[in-house]
């Protein structure tokens, strides 16, 4: 017959896979978001959330380093000698640092509470939660 890999379930059920077919039950194969793009995302969310402006700052700082730092390698280690070339040493820097921006993203999550605490010590703030009077 034409079902050989599935077996019949109860009247309340559809189809159930035979233990040895080597086709999924249909139920098995929905497809579904990838689990690691939706905590990255809220995790930088609740980021922005709670340090504001301090992980903004942190973010691009480490941008613009890292840019900086490519820009600075290519440059000591290809001389250009014209307009073009000092164009394409910044593009090459910009894309190298575009490649490293989920290492980027990283790090701003990890530095950025240690930045706000380091700054609210500086500033004269309390790291509490709470106002204390």
């Amino acid at each position: 017959m034409g079902d050989e890999g599935w077996e019949m379930g109860d009247e309340r059920s559809s189809f159930v896979p035979h233990p040895s077919s080597p086709i999924p039950h249909p139920s098995l194969t929905i497809l579904r978001p990838l689990p690691s793009r939706l905590p990255v995302k809220k995790t930088v969310q609740k980021l922005l959330a709670e340090y504001g402006t301090v992980a903004v700052v942190v973010y691009f700082v480490i941008f613009f380093a890292v840019l900086g730092g490519f820009w600075l390698a290519i440059r000591l280690g290809w001389q250009p000698t014209s307009a073009a070339g000092s164009v394409g040493t910044f593009a090459a820097a910009y894309i190298a640092t575009k490649l490293t921006q989920p290492l980027r993203i990283a790090a701003t999550i990890v530095v950025t509470p240690f930045i706000a605490k380091l700054y609210e010590r500086v500033r004269g703030r309390e790291s509490g939660i709470g106002n204390r009077e």
